[in-house]
């Protein structure tokens, strides 16, 4: 495997199972809300910025691929939420 593949395949790895932790906490922590997810990804941009040395390029690979699976899941989450909130008040 070359390392181009490396990084994607870990990157994919990483990303999916952040998209799945997400999913098992809506689904079995009822006080996993909106709010929890967006302290989760300000945390996570917190961590991106403190730009340790060292870090290495497994540890910058983590952070990315979490941070956009938290993005992508925040805005579906959003959109959904707006989709049953207009379907109920209509």
């Amino acid at each position: 495997m070359d390392i181009a593949a490396w990084r994607e395949e870990t990157y994919r790895r990483i990303f999916d199972s952040t998209l799945q932790y997400i999913k098992n906490m809506r689904s079995t922590d009822p006080a996993f809300g909106i709010q929890e997810l967006e302290n989760l990804l300000q945390s996570e941009y917190d961590l991106q910025g403190l730009a340790w040395e060292g870090r290495g390029e497994v540890g910058e690979i983590r952070i990315e691929a979490t941070i956009a699976a938290m993005q992508q899941e925040l805005v579906r989450w959003k959109k959904e939420t707006s989709v049953n909130y207009k379907t109920q008040t209509s």
